[in-house]
């Protein structure tokens, strides 16, 4: 799954100083693949445009090998990349500048990742624009439009706005269940569906599935469901997800955001406002 590969390119190195000047709304048309994947042209460097995946649920910005060699990027450190195939430290490159429309962001420190890695996420693409781009700025995308708007700001203090807590460099939404049980979820654009990385109450074992929340040494669910669940005031019925073997102390899972119409974000991941 692509969310998975995603969630693989967390890394820990401190992004250079990123600042977001105030500007008035722009926007900027996207892609959207079959599975919600959002493609758009970024400039690295001031170079020609390259293809990227905006991904909410990466903490870094992440870069092809191929490209990053092209554009002479000099390596500045090495991280620790750990995916479900074991751990694996990788170049980290300064990119002097990315931006996107108006959006524009300095010193930004970029993961390097073999191009074959990318080909997931659809062909032709170059790399991922994570949180450290993307929470200097407030944006909406808007799905059915097809468009991406930066610098509109949702209110933080209005009934369908979800606060976001930081949690490794990512947001994470906590969302309650018909019973008010407590659900710690990414807002995340590169995951094509609802990921659970371990058993949690709010969900139920799906068809075919074992139970979750089970005793110790029963067989893990591999598919669950959520009955019902809100996010602000949009109310999700029979959430369908899929469980893995994941170890994340602070997060429960991903929820996919191609579900809603849009999804507005507050610069600095204050809040997230959703429609369906």
């Amino acid at each position: 799954m692509r969310s998975i590969i995603s969630q693989a390119l967390l890394v820990t190195v401190l992004a250079g100083t990123v600042a977001a000047a105030d500007k008035a709304t722009t926007s900027t048309p996207i892609r959207i693949d079959r599975r919600g994947g959002i493609a758009l042209d970024v400039r690295i460097d001031d170079g020609a445009p390259v293809r990227f995946i905006l991904d909410t649920g990466s903490t870094r910005t992440v870069i092809a090998d191929d490209l990053a060699r092209a554009l002479g990027s000099t390596i500045v450190a090495t991280s620790l990349l750990t995916s479900s195939g074991g751990a694996e430290r990788r170049p980290v490159v300064r990119l002097s500048s990315v931006s996107v429309a108006e959006a524009k962001a300095d010193d930004v420190l970029a993961l390097v990742v073999p191009a074959g890695q990318l080909e997931a996420f659809g062909d032709g693409v170059r790399g991922l624009l994570g949180q450290d781009f993307l929470s200097a700025f407030s944006y909406t995308i808007d799905y059915r439009r097809r468009r991406l708007t930066w610098y509109a700001a949702p209110d933080c203090g209005a009934p369908d706005a979800v606060a976001l807590v930081a949690s490794e460099g990512r947001y994470v939404m906590v969302l309650k269940d018909d019973r008010g049980r407590a659900l710690r979820l990414v807002p995340d654009t590169g995951a094509d569906a609802t990921v659970l990385f371990h058993a949690v109450e709010p969900f139920e074992a799906a068809a075919g599935g074992a139970v979750l929340g089970g005793l110790a040494g029963e067989r893990p669910a591999q598919r669950a469901i959520a009955r019902r669940l809100r996010v602000g005031t949009t109310l999700l019925r029979d959430v369908p997800a899929v469980v893995v073997d994941r170890p994340e102390p602070d997060v429960d899972g991903l929820m996919p955001m191609h579900g809603f119409s849009s999804a507005s974000f507050a610069a600095g991941g204050q809040c997230l406002s959703v429609r369906r």
